[in-house]
C-alpha cells in the first residue's frame, strides 16, 4: 500500500505483452499529468465505456446521446473546478491511444486464449462478458 507502481516493477510473462504494458503505463502517465478529480475520472470513464462505435450495438444513436450528455456533465465538472479550457480536449485526445491499447489487449488476449484455452475458460464472468463480443470462449473438450 502506498507504493507507486512503475513500468520496471511489473514483470511481463513471456507472452510478448511488453508493448501493451508500456502503452498502458504511457496512458497512465499522461492522464496523471492532467490531475483529474474523482468526478472527472468517473465521468470520463463512463464516456469511454459508452462508446457508440461498437459494431454489435443495435441502438448506437441512443448510446451516442447518452455519451454526449456525459461529456456535457464532464465539461461542466471541469469548468466548475478549473480554468483550463483545454482539459477536456486533452482528455479526448487520449482516445486514439486508448483504442490502440484496447486492440493490443484483444490481440494478446486472443493469443493467450489460443495457447491456454483451459485458463481462458475460467476467466471471471465480467471479463468474459466484456470481451465475448470479440472472442469466443469455446470449451476445448467439445472439439
Amino acid at each position: 500500500l502506498g507504493t507507486p507502481v512503475t513500468r520496471r516493477s511489473v514483470p511481463c510473462p513471456p507472452l510478448g505483452c511488453d508493448d501493451l504494458i508500456s502503452a498502458v503505463f504511457e496512458l497512465g502517465r499522461t492522464l496523471c499529468r492532467l490531475q483529474l478529480s474523482d468526478e472527472e475520472i468517473a465521468l470520463f470513464t463512463a464516456a469511454v465505456l459508452l462508446s457508440p462505435d461498437r459494431p454489435w450495438l443495435t441502438e448506437s444513436k441512443k448510446v451516442q446521446k447518452l455519451q454526449d450528455k456525459i461529456y456535457i456533465a464532464l465539461q461542466h465538472e471541469i469548468q466548475k473546478k478549473h480554468s483550463a479550457e483545454d482539459k477536456l480536449s486533452k482528455m479526448v485526445s487520449k482516445l486514439p491511444l486508448m483504442k490502440t491499447i484496447c486492440n493490443l489487449h484483444l490481440d494478446k488476449l486472443e493469443f493467450f486464449r489460443l495457447l491456454h484455452p483451459e485458463t481462458a475458460m475460467n476467466f471471471p464472468p465480467l471479463y468474459k462478458e466484456v470481451f465475448n463480443s470479440e472472442l469466443q470462449y469455446s470449451d476445448p473438450r467439445e472439439s
